[in-house]
């Protein structure tokens, strides 16, 4: 399938690159990927134990939240390893699940997880914790959050919080720069210069720290610029809120916020979407 008609397409991903230059390529588009981040564990010795005296108190006090599948299976990991007997009394925990990813995490752990409403944002979290009549009266309960590699955000939090309940983010990882930045650092300046005209992105944090490398390099009002003049495309509404909140622009949105899918509806509309923006421009 031609359907990106060679035109060349950045994407930022790390974790799933290779497939993702396959998918381009597949779609007719010429593809330059580069990792964006890494995945930085973090030390939640303190805030793990402190979840196993909550739960061996009062497991039914206990909410439990998932907000990314490598967070979930890390935290659960680390949990059977350290208290077997809390992990076993996990089935009597309210487990809430932000989206496909962690809620797939869970099931094949033997875990059957409520999930939050689509579109899978801390909005809707936040919706399933205050409204859901099978979350209880949150009052006096616990809520522990494993976050996805950035901070709790504050809204939720403030929500959780005036409700009555204790709320104990758990930072399993952090989503840090590349060990390299060289090769993004490589893209934002291409991006610059215009060898790009369609750019992929499947998170928030890909947007942020490609904008913070434009930052250090001195370039991000060029960056901003040359955005405007592409097809940019989200993965869904989680990334495209992090680019509004960026002031970026992005012209289309995946549904379902799946890879292939974000792929394949960039490769049909963008070649349409970029003409539209050059004849604009004249």
């Amino acid at each position: 399938m031609d359907w990106f008609g060679g035109l060349s397409v950045l994407a930022l991903e790390t974790r799933r690159g290779a497939e993702m230059s396959v998918l381009i390529e597949k779609y007719g588009g010429a593809a330059t990927v580069v990792p964006s981040m890494r995945e930085d564990r973090q030390d939640i010795s303190e805030r793990l134990h402190d979840f196993v005296e909550r739960v061996r108190l009062a497991p039914q006090q206990e909410v439990l939240v998932c907000m990314t599948g490598i967070g979930t299976r890390l935290f659960l990991k680390d949990l059977q390893k350290y208290a077997p007997d809390v992990y076993a009394l996990l089935r009597d925990v309210t487990i809430l699940s932000r989206g496909t990813k962690p809620t797939q995490a869970l099931k094949s752990l033997g875990f059957s997880p409520q999930t939050a409403a689509k579109p899978h944002t801390y909005r809707e979290v936040q919706d399933w914790l205050l409204d859901s009549t099978l979350a209880g009266d949150l009052k006096g309960r616990h809520v522990t959050i494993l976050e996805y590699g950035e901070a709790v955000p504050l809204p939720l939090t403030a929500a959780l919080k005036t409700a009555g309940a204790g709320v104990h983010p758990v930072p399993v990882y952090r989503c840090a720069f590349p060990e390299d930045p060289e090769p993004l650092r490589s893209a934002v300046r291409s991006t610059v210069q215009g060898a790009f005209q369609v750019l992929l992105l499947s998170s928030g944090t890909q947007a942020v720290h490609f904008l913070a490398c434009a930052r250090e390099l001195g370039l991000e009002a060029p960056l901003r610029a040359a955005l405007r003049r592409m097809v940019v495309a989200s993965i869904g509404p989680a990334c495209s809120e992090a680019l509004g909140e960026l002031r970026l622009p992005f012209d289309m949105e995946a549904n379902p916020h799946k890879m292939g899918i974000l792929v394949r509806v960039a490769a049909e509309h963008a070649p349409g979407r970029l003409k539209r923006k050059l004849m604009a421009a004249v």
